[in-house]
């Protein structure tokens, strides 16, 4: 995971993530976050394909996205780090 917590603009990616997976699609959150979808949807799948999985079960009709066991890793990751930051 450190390749995807260093380089420009890494922070604000992964930040992105974690602010979506709250959300109950990608069209939500990039709304809800004042992106572009587009924008979200390519940083998040950055961050895939540097971990080299999935982070999202993306949304489907009737169905909200949900977190895939390396999503909820990588969030975990986030907000501890995050923690450790904010003392």
């Amino acid at each position: 995971m450190r390749r995807s917590l260093s380089g420009q603009g890494a922070s604000e990616r992964l930040s992105r993530f974690a602010a979506a997976s709250a959300y109950p699609s990608l069209s939500a959150a990039a709304s809800g976050l004042g992106l572009n979808t587009f924008t979200l949807v390519a940083q998040i799948n950055r961050i895939e394909r540097e971990l080299g999985g999935p982070l999202l079960v993306r949304a489907e009709r009737g169905r909200p996205m949900t977190l895939t066991p390396l999503g909820r890793r990588v969030l975990r990751a986030i907000r501890t780090s995050q923690d450790g930051a904010a003392s």
